[in-house]
């Protein structure tokens, strides 16, 4: 077996360590971009999450804002 270049190797560290923070911090936003990026492209997406004042809308593709068009 062939031994890696040295910054092909600190790259796959890097990923791996960004992949571990990411799962184990407690915003839930974080996480569900984390799982999306992870998951496959040929599976749909869950779009059942909602996150404080926002929700996903499917006829746009991302997140709206709940306060939209509130007035102040």
């Amino acid at each position: 077996m062939k031994k890696m270049n040295s910054s092909y190797r600190l790259q796959v560290i890097k990923e791996v360590a960004q992949k571990r923070q990411m799962k184990s911090t407690d915003d839930p936003m974080a996480r569900h971009i984390s799982e999306l990026l992870e998951c496959h492209h040929g599976s749909p997406i869950k779009t059942s999450p909602t996150f404080s004042d926002n929700h996903y809308d499917d006829h746009i593709g991302g997140w709206v804002s709940d306060l939209w068009g509130q007035t102040k």
